[in-house]
């Protein structure tokens, strides 16, 4: 493999997971069992750092790969040269496995992660008690006060077309006269209504991981205990399809949900998949760890491009990019220079209009002065003129 590191950018780890987001907790675990030892971690939070605006996306000197299946897509690619000593756990499948393989994770994409969404952010206690403080924990002021709010806005028109946003806590009704009448009608149409949304969602997960129930059947993996041809040795190996949806379970059955419901559900009826998730972890297990990727990283980073925030790991520098930071960085310092000329000039210009006032304030007393001694003059020329007078007249 090359010198420059594969660094795969992720969501923080949470509840003795490798990462709080179903997407990204599969592309770690993936790239465990593919390229075990050979890649490093960032954690993030920031997805517009990523091509696409989401998590994960993997970075190799200036390859970025964004979204778990091109991810996917780019390891498998990597295995077909001999000296790289990455594994495609995909290469053995049939034409009609991979076209199952498709199909299953299309149904996973829309049906599981719209579930796991509804526990995480669909579920007022479980958002507002969980996520919330889970996301605020690993983010800084002021991003701490409203970014896990933003996201789950995100998520709210997909899961309210699929009915999986839960109702809001019923608001307070003014006071009047019948209020105890109307607080008990009040009480029950909410819990009509909750129970009534309750049992559409319970029908809605039975649905969705019944089909991946009834695909397993007791195997341990979806196309059967197939052998894959590693490092010259024969091993029992899961597929991408598998690592998909242990992520998805895991994420439904590990945190500590303060509404668990439906994860009481999961766990008493679908002890297969619980197996499944599990054994797909073992694996991961059986790895080598991987090395976190270690970027100094500051309150302001977040508002850097990633080109220079030193989160893309260069053993080589093209030197169209170096033009390319030269002329940004003379643009940076050239715009620095002029707001400096400007506020030297306007500053000088303040202090100039401050002295001309106060030139004219002390001319207008000055002024004053000289008017009030003619007019002293003048008053004693008429008295002077009127005492003369008096005396021709006696």
């Amino acid at each position: 493999m090359s010198e420059a590191p594969y660094i795969l950018h992720i969501w923080p780890s949470k509840w003795n997971l490798q990462s709080l987001d179903p997407t990204c907790l599969a592309a770690v675990m993936y790239l465990q069992l593919t390229i075990p030892g050979k890649f490093k971690v960032a954690p993030c939070t920031n997805p517009d750092k990523s091509p696409n605006g989401q998590l994960p996306f993997l970075t190799h000197a200036h390859t970025a790969v964004a979204t778990f299946p091109s991810i996917v897509a780019f390891v498998a690619a990597l295995a077909k040269q001999s000296a790289s000593g990455a594994i495609d756990l995909d290469v053995s499948l049939t034409s009609s496995q991979k076209a199952e393989k498709v199909a299953l994770y299309a149904h996973v994409e829309a049906c599981i992660s719209d579930i796991v969404s509804h526990m995480f952010y669909g579920i007022d206690a479980n958002f507002w008690e969980l996520t919330n403080p889970a996301l605020a924990s690993e983010m800084h002021v002021p991003q701490k006060y409203y970014v896990a709010s933003r996201i789950r806005e995100t998520y709210r028109p997909r899961l309210e077309a699929a009915g999986l946003w839960s109702l809001p806590a019923a608001e307070e009704e003014q006071k009047g006269l019948f209020e105890k009448d109307k607080k008990k009608k009040r009480d029950y149409t909410v819990t009509f209504s909750r129970a009534f949304e309750r049992e559409k969602i319970l029908d809605k997960a039975k649905t969705a991981l019944g089909v991946h129930a009834s695909y397993l059947d007791g195997k341990q993996f979806f196309f059967g205990d197939r052998q894959v041809i590693s490092l010259m040795m024969l091993a029992r190996s899961p597929t991408s399809l598998d690592v998909y949806l242990a992520a998805h379970i895991l994420l439904l059955a590990d945190p500590p949900f303060p509404d668990a419901v439906l994860q009481i559900h999961l766990i008493a009826c679908y002890e297969g998949l619980i197996e499944h998730a599990r054994r797909i972890r073992a694996e991961v297990a059986r790895a080598p760890p991987y090395e976190y990727f270690t970027a100094s990283e500051t309150l302001l980073s977040s508002f850097v491009p990633r080109s220079f925030s030193g989160n893309r790991a260069q053993t080589q520098i093209d030197p169209a990019d170096v033009q390319y930071r030269r002329r940004t960085l003379a643009f940076v310092a050239a715009a620095l220079a002029m707001t400096a000329v400007y506020m030297y000039t306007l500053v000088s210009f303040v202090q100039v209009s401050a002295k001309a006032s106060e030139d004219n304030g002390e001319g207008s007393e000055e002024g004053g002065g000289d008017s009030e001694g003619e007019d002293g003059g003048e008053e004693e020329l008429a008295s002077s003129s009127g005492a003369f007078t008096e005396d021709e007249d006696s």
